[in-house]
């Protein structure tokens, strides 16, 4: 229950001091890594964060704060390729961010259903309806945390309790 407080705690103050939706997606992300169990051999090194860009967005964001590591291990931020199947993203990424503007291009690439080691994360609730396993939706001035609890229980990591308690869940 502690920890729970905290992460509401960190959420709340990340809202309160962003200035802009991709700083506050960039806290998002880094905040759920926390809480979230990836395979061990995947993520003995440093935990792996991909953007399709990082010149906006949160990329942008996470890649200019150097320094920062979750649980003793540094993060790493990385551009992708659209092109790269869900094979390949499972492989090199731990979390996988796709914006809005490269949702519609990435989905109609992920077509196959499979046990991936990476989470998705979009900004939409159409990506959440497409297999997309957490999104970043913007509801007014705040940005909620929403999660597909079909497209979660089907891949290849655990998202803690004290995260899916501060989420919402679509589809139902």
């Amino acid at each position: 229950m502690k920890r729970l407080g905290i992460l509401l705690f960190l959420i709340i103050c990340g809202q309160a001091a962003a200035k802009s939706p991709e700083q506050v997606r960039s806290a998002f992300l880094f905040q759920m890594a926390k809480f979230i169990e990836f395979p061990k051999s995947q993520t003995e090194n440093s935990l792996r964060f991909c953007f399709y860009t990082l010149k906006e967005g949160p990329g942008s964001v996470l890649s200019s704060n150097t320094g920062l590591s979750i649980n003793d291990k540094p993060i790493q931020v990385k551009e992708i390729n659209s092109a790269l199947s869900l094979v390949d993203l499972s492989d090199r990424c731990d979390i996988t961010y796709v914006d809005e503007s490269h949702e519609n291009d990435i989905l109609n690439a992920w077509t196959e259903p499979m046990a991936l080691n990476t989470v998705t994360v979009g900004e939409s609730l159409a990506f959440l309806e497409h297999g997309g396993v957490a999104a970043l939706v913007q509801e007014g001035s705040k940005i909620r945390l929403y999660i597909n609890k079909q497209a979660m229980n089907r891949h290849n990591f655990k998202v803690l309790s004290r995260l899916l308690a501060v989420a919402k869940f679509h589809p139902d």
